[in-house]
């Protein structure tokens, strides 16, 4: 369920993986293992909070995991501009799930009267095992 959120200003440090797109019918199977892996490489350096940036970065699918602490053993970095975003509170099995929902929201998004999508990023904002909070940027629509 859509619950809007005013966020400040946030840079996320870490380590970005490139998505390959594979143009086939397993394209968010395929997109859903190319996270997991990134996540089971680099979401275990990250002490405290955890959070997962998808991003467009140059005309790349990006998938940055990190937190907010600045290290110098962190070579990426993402800053989400403070504003409105669009919060969900998603509970997952496995990454194909989460995956699935996460497309739920934007169907959702793309519905709504009030609100459109603002940004080509969202956030996933790791809660604890199996649970997140997932965020989009959104404004409200001209009326």
């Amino acid at each position: 369920m859509l619950k809007l959120v005013e966020r400040e200003a946030l840079t996320i440090h870490g380590w970005i993986t490139t998505l390959q797109s594979t143009n086939s019918s397993e394209e968010l199977a395929e997109m859903s293992k190319q996270k997991m892996q990134a996540k089971e490489k680099y979401a275990s350096k990250v002490e405290g909070d955890l959070y997962a940036v998808n991003a467009v970065i140059d005309g790349d699918r990006c998938y940055l995991i990190g937190n907010a602490e600045e290290e110098e053993a962190r070579p990426s970095a993402f800053d989400l501009p403070a504003g409105t975003y669009a919060g969900f509170e998603l509970s997952y099995t496995d990454q194909v799930e989460l995956d699935q929902l996460i497309g739920q929201t934007y169907g959702e998004l793309m519905q709504n009267e009030e609100y459109q999508i603002a940004g080509n990023f969202n956030l996933e904002e790791y809660t604890s095992v199996g649970k997140l909070t997932f965020y989009v940027p959104v404004k409200k629509k001209a009326q």
